[in-house]
């Protein structure tokens, strides 16, 4: 039961890797910062759905083709919205709403284009499902001029921030997003992504094994490699690791482009697959180092960590060395699995959609002002 300043929410995304769908169901109120989490699940994504995925944030895609997967990422975000609902033991007529991120295929926030594109219909969750559904959590923010991302520090201030204490919070999916907290005002923190996080680490970790593995499992192959110096500081050389915050990346600048460039560079060194696997994650790790150098203004005592990479051993050992003295530790340890963060933080958004709450921090997007984030489906569904 939840009493009536509070509301049941299901929080769903597909990351960049397009592993699956993470659903996770949360209590949230009378306030943001009254956030429990109560189930958590994840919905697989078939191979084939997945390759397609991957495919068409590269390669033109006729159009039929691409309503064809917005309208069969809807059925899976449906799935995985009822599959945690039961999974608690919750029916559909005790949830208040389902916030659906979806699929990002497309996010280029720059000057030229300004936009953003998530899949998975949000009416085919609705009427699937029978909950309304808030969805198109960017698309406000880069309106009012911001990037769109990243959107998960409105979640990190709300449940991380101490007062008098500088604190940082380190999504590692895809791609890296990083939180700096100085204390609890909401106009001083600093949110951007460093770089690339597990993307660049899985596409080598299907080549090498002809698609048989999807990821480094436990940075087992990280361990096993070197890393090629020469290719890591031609990576590093990328202009977007200079630019300032605010900033956020994705496949468009470190895609399969990029891959190719760094799979060469190791290549021409006499590097195996490994050496590959290891120099990324090294990249990954040494893009975070660096951007907490350069634009985190005071030390943080602590690093939260979140995401799959955290099951990742070598890239996490790797972290904590370079971070160091600050202690490095997993969301877990804060209340909050660490597979669950990021689908929670869309619960909040959509909580906050629902009542016509600011929930961007302007600081963190670069966006001219606070806005309410996301839309609903039906359009009049939180109108009481």
């Amino acid at each position: 039961m939840t009493r009536d300043d509070e509301a049941l929410w299901v929080g769903l995304i597909s990351g960049t890797s397009a592993d699956g769908v993470d659903a996770a169901l949360v209590r949230v109120g009378p306030t943001t910062r009254d956030v429990e989490l109560i189930e958590y699940c994840e919905q697989p994504l078939g191979e084939e759905l997945r390759e397609r995925i991957h495919r068409v944030v590269e390669e033109p895609l006729p159009l039929r083709d691409l309503v064809r997967l917005d309208v069969q990422l809807g059925e899976c975000f449906a799935a995985a919205a009822l599959a945690v609902m039961a999974a608690a033991g919750r029916k559909p007529a005790q949830v208040e709403g389902i916030a659906s991120h979806g699929q990002t295929i497309g996010h280029f926030p720059a000057a030229d284009v300004r936009g953003t594109l998530q899949l998975g219909s949000p009416s085919l969750i609705h009427e699937r499902t029978g909950v309304p559904v808030v969805s198109d959590f960017r698309s406000a923010d880069i309106a009012a001029g911001g990037q769109g991302a990243p959107l998960t520090p409105f979640l990190h201030h709300a449940l991380f921030a101490a007062p008098g204490e500088a604190r940082a919070v380190l999504n590692i999916g895809g791609f890296t997003n990083l939180t700096f907290l100085a204390g609890t005002d909401a106009d001083a923190v600093i949110a951007f992504d460093p770089g690339p996080g597990n993307a660049l680490i899985d596409r080598a970790a299907r080549a090498a094994s002809a698609g048989a593995e999807r990821f480094d499992r436990d940075g087992e192959r990280a361990r096993r490699g070197r890393v090629v110096d020469s290719a890591l500081l031609e990576c590093l050389a990328h202009p977007y690791f200079e630019l300032q915050p605010p900033k956020s990346t994705g496949h468009e600048q470190f895609g399969a482009d990029f891959y190719e460039r760094a799979a060469r560079c190791v290549s021409e060194q006499g590097g195996t697959s490994d050496d590959l696997i290891a120099t990324l994650t090294e990249l990954t790790v040494r893009s975070v180092a660096i951007a907490v150098e350069r634009f985190v203004p005071k030390p943080a005592a602590t690093f939260t960590v979140y995401g799959g990479g955290v099951h990742n051993r070598a890239l996490m050992d790797r972290l904590a060395s370079l971070l160091a003295p600050a202690r490095v530790e997993r969301s877990d340890a804060l209340g909050i699995a660490s597979d669950a963060l990021e689908a929670v933080t869309f619960a909040l958004l959509g909580y906050c959609a629902a009542r016509g709450l600011v929930s961007n921090l302007p600081a963190a997007t670069g966006a001219s002002r606070a806005v309410s984030l996301g839309s609903a489906t039906p359009p009049a569904a939180f109108r009481s």
